[in-house]
């Protein structure tokens, strides 16, 4: 005779058999000298990340938000634009370039930034909603 399972035993092995979520650490910083090694050791692991999977967004977005949360935009624009080096045809790239930019109030910037977007990616509309979202946002319909 064939062994029957409950659904409710299935569960249960389901349950058994996952792994645990292990979360990173936290990490305790004392002074600017642990503060800037700590820097340097996750900008290794984003650089060790990147040259692992050059074509992958997702790391070089994920780099260039550190650096944005450590209030640092030269080096997360200079992050975006070897990005942008690896893949210039990709529209989400633009926008979160963009969305860096505007998020910090670099109009400017981000201005400069959608409108090489727009150039060069004409049909993508996407970028042209969020250009002309930061132009009404900023009140300068003209531009729109």
């Amino acid at each position: 005779a064939p062994i029957q399972i409950s659904a409710e035993q299935i569960l249960r092995e389901a349950a058994e058999r996952q792994e645990q979520h292990i979360l990173d650490p936290i990490v305790k910083i004392h002074d600017a000298e642990e503060y800037q090694s700590h820097l340097r050791d996750r900008r290794k692991h984003f650089e060790d990340n990147i040259r692992y999977r050059r074509e992958h967004i997702g790391n070089w977005v994920k780099y260039a938000r550190f650096e944005e949360d450590n209030r640092e935009f030269e080096r997360a624009r200079s992050v975006f634009e070897r990005a942008l080096e690896v893949d210039v045809r990709n529209p989400e790239l633009w926008l979160r370039y963009g969305e860096l930019e505007m998020r910090n109030e670099f109009i400017n910037r981000a201005r400069n930034v959608l409108d090489r977007g727009v150039q060069l990616l004409p049909r993508v509309d996407f970028l042209w909603y969020k250009y002309v979202y930061m132009e009404e946002m900023v009140a300068d319909i003209p531009k729109c």
